[in-house]
């Protein structure tokens, strides 16, 4: 099992913020219970409107994204977050159950994909890095 290491903060400085975008309450209440046992600030859309309402309110460090949710899909919210400059950096992580998936992410916009169910070794491996990654400036 991975070692759970608690938020990386600064001193005087707020933990980092995670958006769940993911229609699964069961998935959705997992991660988030996961990520603030960690010291993580965590906010929750259970869709891709909400997900793109939730990140221009709380300008998150990363979000969690679940590609195929009803109504605007992750892939949708995904494109519609990268051609606002204001998330140009900050890094989107695909959840899918999608085998095959991982090109059709990337090019939507993402930085990783992440397989359902989801190998919390893999999640708590990556975290870190996908936190502390930054998206160069398009040109």
């Amino acid at each position: 099992m991975p070692r759970l290491r608690m938020a990386p903060t600064r001193v005087g400085e707020p933990a980092p913020a995670v958006l769940i975008a993911e229609d699964h309450e069961d998935s959705r209440d997992a991660l988030q219970t996961l990520l603030e046992a960690l010291g993580y600030r965590v906010r929750v859309a259970r869709n891709g409107a909400e997900a793109v309402q939730e990140a221009r309110a709380e300008r998150p460090d990363l979000i969690l994204m679940d590609m195929m949710m009803p109504g605007v899909d992750g892939f949708h919210a995904t494109r519609t977050l990268r051609g606002d400059p204001a998330f140009a950096a900050v890094p989107i992580v695909a959840l899918t159950a999608m085998e095959g998936a991982r090109a059709a992410v990337l090019e939507a916009g993402c930085d990783d994909c992440v397989l359902k169910p989801i190998d919390i070794r893999f999640f708590m491996e990556r975290l870190e890095g996908w936190l502390s990654a930054r998206r160069a400036p398009a040109s």
